[in-house]
């Protein structure tokens, strides 16, 4: 059988309580050095914008916080810049109502320099933005964290004058269509009424000729009709007016050419023309507050919708400002 190798007697024998301590104190050193090593080279590599050591980037945060402040203050005029935009559309909106094609045509032609004005702070303010150091990912200028929050705030705000230009163009396009509308109604009604009194005067044919052009007038409103709904706009007042005078238009019709084949002559085909004309009629509207209640829908409808969208954009502008300015 084989011995057991034997321990040399120095390392059986217990060690004195000092010389433990001390070793224990070496070891408890040991484990501090590597663990405050291994902190400071963490703190090395961390990222230069994620700015968690503030006495790192106290010095830089302090001179670029001007820089931030003054674009704050850019952020401010662009909300105003705005919300000059948001009361040209309002002015709009107004016009079409009360169907002023002067007005109307006067607030798209304040639009246009103002949309351009919006445009060009937006990407001025933009570019002074980027040229703030710090904020790539391979800039190497340290940046604390409170500043890039308020950068990414103000980055974020400019998303807000994206789409005014589309927003705006859908405005003015179906504005000037509700206006061509009203008037190609108004034509309507002035035809019709120049034909009814030449067929009073029994001058059928003339009055049918009149009422040619009269119906034509009608045509043009489906057309413009057909544009507002493709954006969108609520169309139902109008198209129940449409039908109405159509209706009527196609009585009138009926009877006059009746007439004109009985000579003038009261027959039974004559007397059923006249019932149909009088039940058309009696379903008009009876002046043109039915033009306004057209108006008015189309501007509740998809256009007074790009009004809102100006004014959401101004707001969510002017929250930004105020937050930043605040703080």
């Amino acid at each position: 059988m084989l011995s057991q190798p034997r321990m040399p007697d120095d390392l059986r024998r217990p060690i004195p309580p000092r010389r433990a301590a001390t070793i224990l104190g070496w070891l408890v050193l040991a484990t501090l050095l590597a663990v405050g090593s291994a902190g400071i080279v963490s703190a090395g590599i961390r990222p230069p914008v994620a700015g968690a050591r503030p006495e790192l980037t106290y010095a830089v945060d302090r001179a670029l916080d001007p820089e931030l402040k003054a674009a704050a203050g850019d952020l401010a005029a662009l909300s105003d810049d705005v919300d000059a935009l948001g009361d040209i559309g309002r002015n709009a909106l107004t016009a079409l109502i009360d169907r002023d094609s002067a007005r109307l045509q006067k607030a798209i032609d304040a639009g246009e320099p103002q949309l351009a004005l919006i445009a060009e702070a937006t990407d001025s303010l933009r570019t002074r933005l980027q040229a703030i150091p710090g904020i790539g990912p391979d800039d190497p200028t340290r940046i604390g964290t409170s500043l890039r929050v308020r950068y990414d705030r103000l980055v974020s705000a400019l998303s807000a004058t994206d789409g005014l230009s589309d927003s705006w163009s859908t405005l003015t396009k179906g504005s000037l269509a509700a206006i061509a509308l009203a008037k190609s109604l108004a034509d309507h009604d002035t035809q019709t009424a120049a034909a009814a009194k030449l067929g009073r005067k029994t001058k059928y044919q003339q009055a049918l000729d009149v009422l040619t052009k009269a119906e034509d007038a009608l045509a043009t409103s489906r057309r413009f009709r057909d544009t507002l709904a493709a954006a969108a706009t609520d169309v139902s007042i109008l198209n129940r007016w449409i039908d109405l005078n159509a209706t009527y238009d196609a009585a009138v019709r009926e009877l006059w050419t009746d007439l004109i084949k009985s000579k003038g002559k009261v027959t039974k085909t004559v007397e059923a023309a006249f019932s149909a004309v009088r039940t058309a009629q009696a379903a008009l509207p009876p002046d043109d507050r039915g033009l306004i209640l057209i108006m008015a829908d189309v501007a509740r409808g998809g256009l007074n919708q790009e009004v809102i969208f100006i004014e959401e954009a101004r707001g969510r502008l002017t929250a930004a400002s105020d937050s930043l300015n605040g703080g």
